[in-house]
């Protein structure tokens, strides 16, 4: 069934297939972060906006490529794909060997359970395990796809790409954090219906201590809005190391004021953990060459920047302190206390015990649903995957050739260096 999300997102993505390389990612990164809701709702599973997109793209890729008789793939980027295709071998491996044998030594919760011990049963082939192999399939041919189109681009041109998409995303996101923020705080409208229209993705977006609302935005609940934003904030940082502009501090102060609304833990361990990676970088980036903007007015927009932040955050512990105090006892002081947290460690001591159970090879994506990502990879895909996953991201870091055509040098790739760490 169509949704309001598909009535307004789809003619968007046709839109944007019409309009070049730029505005399909632009909307691609727009649809990532919209991962509560679904353009349509089949039989048993949402078509996220972000999925629909890309099958656009996928399948139009196709049809060229039939057209044309055939396409040759970038060297460079084979290569660097290439520990995905070991990703993708290792799930089907752990897969045969939990259903052939491991299949009665094995307890999980799966993703629809949503951390609920209680639901806890025996491992067995499920719908799940059909549906992440499917999605991570998807998700290489959309990294092939990309990628290669992308390393056909002239150096400036591949660079405003990347930013395009990467700002479509954050852009969107930061809206509807903002408005979800001033819905709660003046009672105004918020889209729930557009934002959360996945009929079969669990959400807890209406969270609350006390009176305090949790804002999460865009997505199922906080947690989530933090690992996003944890993307965000290190992107922003990584443009800021780079140019120091005001604009690029702006979008900082954006994502850390997300990350503090939401009354997440995971968002504020982050917040310490940039705080600590900031005292570092700082001066180690001035070192390698990240300079101050040459101008006079960049140079005053930072300093004013900076002012009515630290005047904005002053004020604000002034006048609500009593609320801070609360978040403090819900999110930090008093969540080794709380259910959830119970609750999300079991689950990744789950995780590890069906690692150690199946000697390391894992028991397949969707079987398992831990709280952290090394206690999902090792759990499902194994040591050999999780090894696969890890070059892969250590690929994507690495710098191969001359950045002489980069305008900003070796700089011009720290934002996205840093937006892939975090």
């Amino acid at each position: 069934m169509l949704t309001l999300t598909g009535l307004v997102f789809i003619p968007v993505c046709v839109a944007a297939m019409t309009a070049g390389l730029r505005a399909q990612l632009a909307t691609f990164g727009a649809g990532t972060v919209l991962t509560s809701a679904a353009v349509v709702n089949l039989a048993s599973f949402g078509i996220q906006p972000a999925y629909f997109m890309g099958l656009l793209l996928l399948g139009v890729a196709g049809v060229l490529t039939l057209m044309r008789g055939g396409y040759c793939l970038d060297r460079a980027v084979l290569l660097r794909m290439a520990p995905l295709a070991v990703l993708l071998l290792s799930c089907l491996n752990a897969l045969f060997w939990a259903t052939a044998v491991f299949w009665d030594d094995v307890w999980v919760v799966s993703g629809r359970q949503m951390f609920d011990l209680s639901s806890a049963e025996r491992y067995s082939f499920r719908s799940e395990n059909l549906n992440q192999f499917a999605y991570l399939i998807l998700n290489i041919l959309l990294t092939l796809l990309l990628a290669d189109r992308l390393v056909r681009l002239p150096a400036p041109a591949l660079l405003k790409t990347a930013h395009t998409a990467v700002l479509g995303a954050f852009s969107v996101a930061t809206l509807f954090v903002a408005w979800d923020w001033l819905a709660h705080s003046a009672g105004i409208y918020f889209p729930d219906a557009f934002l959360h229209s996945n009929a079969f993705y669990a959400t807890a977006h209406e969270q609350a201590f006390g009176d305090i609302a949790r804002i999460s935005g865009p997505f199922s609940e906080p947690s989530s809005l933090a690992y996003a934003y944890g993307g965000f904030l290190a992107y922003t940082s990584g443009r800021y190391l780079a140019d120091r502009t005001g604009r690029a501090l702006l979008m900082v102060l954006a994502a850390v004021g997300a990350l503090v609304v939401s009354t997440s833990t995971t968002a504020y361990a982050l917040l310490a953990l940039w705080v600590v990676a900031m005292l570092v970088a700082l001066p180690l980036s001035r070192l390698m060459g990240g300079g101050m903007p040459q101008g006079g007015r960049s140079r005053l927009a930072v300093a004013g920047l900076v002012l009515l932040a630290v005047a904005g955050a002053v004020g604000f512990v002034r006048t609500h302190q009593d609320d801070i105090q609360l978040i403090y006892e819900r999110s930090i002081a008093g969540k080794t206390e709380s259910s959830s947290f119970e609750d999300r460690t079991a689950a990744d001591r789950m995780g590890y015990e069906a690692f150690e159970t199946t000697w390391g090879m894992g028991i397949g994506l969707g079987s398992h649903r831990p709280s952290t990502l090394p206690s999902a990879l090792l759990s499902n895909v194994g040591l050999a995957g999780t090894l696969a996953f890890v070059v892969f991201i250590g690929l994507c870091l690495r710098r191969f050739g001359d950045t002489a055509a980069w305008a900003q040098g070796g700089r011009a790739l720290w934002p996205f260096r840093a937006f892939t760490l975090g």
